[in-house]
């Protein structure tokens, strides 16, 4: 709640103040040329504002309203390969290297969309993590183990500053200056919702995510 009202707060109280200002200008029986220019600037602000609130409930309803899994039987490479082609491009255009080292066929029950969406939005913070670097490498294995398939993302980026390692799934906490600050928070919440569970480590040279499901 904390986090939503100061969302809203950032909006409408700039929007409340230049309405104000708007209604104080229309009110004159005549408008200078800086008067016109103010009204311009004050309207494509509240515009900007109202589109930034827009977005903010946007990412808000799909985290409220996130619907039970709508499981299927979904081959994991075949997945996995369908993440990689359609981030392909993003990765071509950062010049990163991926490292698919999945060896083995696994079929497994799970909302294919929905965990689509997981691993795209790893795929993505894996990316986000490795701007400025040499070396731009992303690597996605996976492995059985006990009854568990764990599918891991790995990346050679900075990784997660130690102060903020207990934040990167609160809802809307981000260090991306256009994030929304949900990708982790939603892949979070689909893993669960399948009966597992995400985890991440930091490493000397990068990050590794692992997603956990029951078999």
């Amino acid at each position: 709640m904390k986090v939503i009202s100061h969302e809203l707060l950032n909006s409408l109280t700039p929007i409340r103040s230049l309405s104000q200002n708007l209604n104080e200008l229309v009110q004159q029986e005549s408008l200078s040329a800086e008067d016109l220019e103010d009204i311009k600037q004050s309207v494509a602000t509240m515009h900007n504002r109202s589109n930034h609130l827009q977005e903010f409930v946007e990412s808000y309803r799909k985290l409220a309203m996130l619907p039970s899994p709508k499981k299927e039987k979904t081959e994991l490479s075949e997945l996995v390969e369908s993440c990689l082609q359609i981030m392909q491009p993003l990765f071509k255009k950062d010049s990163i290297a991926v490292v698919n080292q999945l060896n083995f066929k696994r079929w497994i029950t799970v909302d294919r969309n929905q965990m689509e969406q997981v691993l795209i939005n790893l795929l993505t913070n894996s990316m986000y993590a490795l701007e400025g670097k040499d070396r731009r490498e992303i690597s996605i294995s996976a492995e059985l183990k006990e009854k568990r398939l764990y599918i891991m993302i790995s990346d050679t980026g900075a990784g997660i500053e130690p102060e903020i390692e207990d934040k990167i799934f609160l809802p809307f906490f981000t260090t991306r200056k256009e994030g929304a600050g949900i990708g982790l928070t939603l892949s979070k919440n689909i893993i669960e919702a399948h009966g597992g569970y995400l985890a991440f480590e930091n490493g000397e040279n990068g990050t590794k995510f692992t997603v956990c499901l029951l078999e």
